[in-house]
């Protein structure tokens, strides 16, 4: 039986043959990217792009790594010849969830953003501004009368009725007429 450590073992020795980055790393742009001899040569869409990414704050993650000229030398020094490497990045809007965004740079540009072996940060623009209350509490009258000018204001956001006038429920048993299900019946058949 063969030993998962060993291909764990081998998938991280990679990081430090193949340029320093792994598929699916969290990264960002190093502060001085812009002075890079790569982008003195790069065409200017290329160059809004890097920026349009880098000053967002949607998690950026490496797609793949590639070396800068196949490596044609044998199976045992294949990072020997290959001279760079670059690096496909994606932009994640949600986990696992790249949309479209990306982009292929020379790895000096790019540096890890945190740890490895944790997850990032949530983005504030992904992050729900709205207060919303957990724990139950009885309705007060103010929340009752917001409640229903809301409703007025936009007739598409009531849910679970069509009546007009009756929206309020009450909080006392009525026993309706012609309800059997108030009485035991399941006392048949239980016992």
């Amino acid at each position: 039986m063969t030993s998962r450590f060993n291909t764990l073992f081998e998938s991280n020795f990679t990081r430090f043959q193949g340029g320093g980055f792994l598929t699916g790393d969290a990264i960002k742009f190093k502060e001085d990217w812009e002075s890079c001899e790569w982008c003195k040569k790069a065409p200017a869409q290329v160059i809004d792009k890097i920026r349009e990414l880098a000053g967002s704050d949607l998690v950026l993650r490496v797609s793949s790594v590639k070396t800068l000229r196949p490596a044609v030398n044998s199976s045992i020094d294949q990072a020997l010849g290959t001279g760079d490497f670059h690096v496909d990045i994606a932009q994640e809007t949600a986990p696992g969830y790249w949309n479209g965004h990306f982009i292929t740079v020379p790895q000096e540009m790019i540096e890890l953003n945190g740890p490895t072996d944790q997850l990032p940060e949530v983005p504030d623009s992904l992050k729900r501004t709205e207060d919303v209350d957990i724990k139950p509490r009885e309705l007060t009258d103010e929340d009752v009368n917001e409640e229903e000018s809301d409703m007025m204001t936009n007739p598409q956001k009531q849910t679970g009725t069509d009546d007009k006038t009756n929206k309020r429920m009450t909080t006392d048993n009525i026993k309706l007429p012609g309800a059997t299900g108030a009485e035991s019946y399941t006392a048949k058949y239980i016992s």
